[in-house]
């Protein structure tokens, strides 16, 4: 494969054995770019005739990659196959990426329901969030959580099937190739260093130091908390860059991936109501496993209950019937934060659960003197506060004395304040507890 060293490369993923004239089609529009190579990663069930092989690695600038699983194909399941073709694909482009020669710019895949579920998990294990990432799938006009995950993939809903070129297919296709051939270029120039052009941006530009990074969670009513401490610790003399991820699942599951990748020199997790709805059932889980990438971290981790007082769901008209007739009944309070969102209060129970939930995670830190739990107790949400539709001291304090009692001896500190979680003076208690915990790790 003949190429500049300054070309941007671009991994194609495809089952070429069913989408061969849609892989060739892609193939030749990414080529427009004189600037652009393309290494194709066949992860069909079958592998290609060497005709067809020789055809696509005959044009400049391209390789083609295959290789065949230990059991034969016909000996698998099509479910356990796409499962193991996707494992063995993620860690071929794994691979790849570990050598500036071979590693990519950018990965274009396209696929059904089968090839679009194998080409996604590649994208979500085997490369870093800001690698571009394009999807062209049939399954993308539908829930596309499984696919997203917590990672950065861009989706493009294929309209007809990818079954053949028609003046359809082509015009999307097309256009699939275009952007990510644009993608690749622009990731290309901006992660290759730059020489100063000057002395003057020698001196300001060449020797600048990374900001410190801080993530911090956040839903619609802790905002103004979370807007608080994010001025705060991005002003001096903390000057940190602050990422906010809103708890809606998936930013959740994206904070996790970035803390294991080593991303983050510090946590404030003061949104962690997608354990509420882990727990009570709700459409905003971040999984099971939230709140476990901080255990191998050994970085400050501040932790909050924020929104732990509601589960959430969609439309009122999707909620269970049986939840209406309790809310009328006085049972539980459901709120309708908008047409498109339904809140339930949280019961005694689901935040003794919850409780025990976040306790059993922070157990597992290794570094437990890094880690510090807040709780406000007048409120730990907008809508939980004096006279709010969610106020429920009851359930609020099972929440706080659960978790307390569950990390009593474990040297993780608790610290009760009679604050909202929205007050300012609460900002304060969140910002002096990381600056304690950054002395101990020793910042």
């Amino acid at each position: 494969m003949a190429s500049s060293p300054t070309d941007a490369r671009v991994l194609l993923l495809a089952t070429l054995d069913t989408k061969l004239e849609e892989s060739a089609y892609v193939l030749r529009e990414l080529l427009r770019s004189s600037e652009l190579q393309v290494t194709i990663l066949d992860i069909g069930r079958n592998a290609l005739s060497t005709h067809d092989a020789e055809l696509l690695q005959s044009q400049h600038r391209v390789q083609l990659l295959s290789f065949e699983l230990d059991t034969p194909a016909a000996d698998v399941s099509r479910g356990d196959y796409s499962s193991r073709m996707a494992s063995s694909a993620t860690q071929r482009v794994a691979g790849l990426m570990k050598s500036p020669t071979t590693a990519v710019h950018g990965i274009l895949g396209i696929g059904g329901s089968t090839g679009s579920s194998m080409v996604a998990a590649v994208m979500r294990d085997a490369v870093a969030i800001g690698l571009p990432k394009l999807l062209v799938s049939t399954m993308a006009s539908g829930d596309v959580g499984h696919l997203v995950g917590g990672v950065d993939i861009t989706l493009m809903y294929s309209v007809v099937d990818i079954a053949g070129l028609n003046f359809l297919s082509e015009k999307i296709l097309g256009n699939a190739a275009a952007a990510m051939a644009g993608m690749a270029r622009q990731y290309r120039e901006a992660s290759e260093p730059k020489p100063a052009k000057s002395h003057l941006e020698a001196r300001t530009d060449g020797g600048k130091k990374r900001r410190e990074r801080i993530a911090i969670t956040m839903f619609g009513v802790t905002t103004p908390g979370v807007d608080r401490i994010r001025h705060m610790l991005s002003q001096p003399p903390h000057g940190a860059e602050v990422v906010v991820f809103h708890a809606t699942g998936s930013g959740g599951r994206a904070m996790e991936t970035l803390i294991r990748q080593g991303e983050f020199d510090a946590v404030i997790d003061l949104t962690t109501s997608e354990i509420a709805d882990e727990v009570g059932g709700g459409i905003l889980s971040a999984g099971p496993d939230r709140l476990s990438a901080g255990a191998q971290a050994q970085i400050p981790y501040i932790v909050s209950v924020g929104a732990c007082d509601m589960i959430n769901f969609g439309p009122m008209s999707s909620v269970k019937p049986e939840l209406i007739e309790a809310d009328k009944k006085g049972e539980r309070k459901l709120y309708q934060h908008n047409p498109s969102v339904t809140l339930l209060r949280t019961d005694l129970e689901e935040n003794r659960r919850i409780g025990e939930f976040i306790g059993e995670k922070l157990t597992r830190y290794e570094r437990k003197d890094l880690v510090k739990v807040l709780f406000p107790e007048k409120s730990i949400s907008m809508i939980s506060g004096d006279g709010g539709p969610f106020e429920d001291r009851n359930a609020d304090r099972a929440l706080f004395e659960t978790l307390t009692g569950k990390l009593e001896g474990t040297g993780i500190q608790t610290e009760r304040h009679k604050l909202d979680i929205n007050e300012p003076g609460f900002a304060n208690e969140v910002v002096d507890a990381l600056v304690e915990m950054k002395r101990r790790k020793g910042h």
